[in-house]
């Protein structure tokens, strides 16, 4: 059954999860967004898939190293109920989101189109089915790149069915990216969300590093208006998402400022 009441909020309160999470290896860029699924903290950092299909993620099983912890509900819908959130050296924007599926495999030196062949998302985009509305592709650093700043071309087929579609990075890329920078992919107009990944095109060589496609939606996002002052969003200002079995919460920050950006908050969802 949905919880439909504030009262139904309040019985079904789950207990805490306290998260703290590193600074990324080296100044943030402002306005750039940087993932924390690899950097240490509590969760530990997480891992990424090596192969170029890629391989998809739930926690029904076990929670899978590097999320957020959650845990499916015995009966029932789980919710997000309250996110509290708090960065060191800076503010921004903190966006938590469901890691769906990564790859790895990918040559960072080719400039020629790399065939992925994704598998069939978990049954967790915005209706939680596997057509992927509202799911999103991001290019992660996972080991620091070298010199380049190729623009990143994806080809997929959209929530809709159709393939044969384009997208390209929404954020510049830099040479020297460090590991946890986040190129967001602009999807092709009119499409509102990924069901299966094709390939991926690189403009220019990066020189050296590794990359890894991920494919995730956004569960919620919070201000975080400057350092060391918390914010958070619950139940009312968040709009209760569903947190569908098997998600695996990660974070991803785009910082108002340049520094070693530390994050350490609170999560919670309600039950029922």
């Amino acid at each position: 059954m949905a919880i439909t009441t504030l009262a139904g909020v309040l019985a079904g309160m789950q207990p805490p999860w306290h998260w703290t999470k590193s600074a990324i290896s080296a100044s943030a860029i402002i306005g750039k967004p940087y993932s924390y699924w690899g950097i240490g903290g509590y969760p530990a950092a997480g891992s990424f898939n090596t192969t170029l299909n890629g391989g998809t993620y739930s926690s029904s099983s076990a929670m899978v190293a590097g999320q957020i912890p959650h845990v499916d509900p015995s009966s029932g819908n789980s919710y997000l109920a309250r996110l509290q959130a708090q960065a060191q050296g800076g503010g921004g924007v903190l966006i938590l989101a469901d890691r769906l599926w990564d790859n790895g495999g990918i040559t960072i030196t080719s400039t020629s189109a790399q065939s992925i062949s994704s598998p069939a998302w978990p049954a967790r985009d915005a209706n939680g089915a596997t057509s992927g509305l509202g799911v999103l592709l991001g290019v992660e650093v996972s080991s620091a790149v070298g010199a380049g700043s190729p623009t990143l071309t994806v080809g997929y087929t959209n929530s809709a069915g159709t393939a044969s579609r384009t997208g390209a990075n929404l954020d510049t890329t830099v040479a020297s990216a460090v590991a946890g920078s986040f190129y967001r992919i602009l999807l092709q107009a009119g499409d509102v969300g990924v069901q299966s990944v094709q390939s991926l095109t690189l403009s220019a060589t990066w020189t050296s590093g590794t990359i890894n496609l991920v494919a995730y939606r956004v569960l919620a996002a919070l201000e975080l208006s400057q350092a060391a002052i918390s914010n958070s969003v619950d139940a009312l200002t968040g709009g209760m998402p569903q947190i569908f079995n098997g998600t695996v919460p990660f974070l991803i920050c785009i910082p108002n400022v340049g520094g070693n950006v530390a994050l350490a908050g609170v999560y919670i969802e309600t039950q029922g």
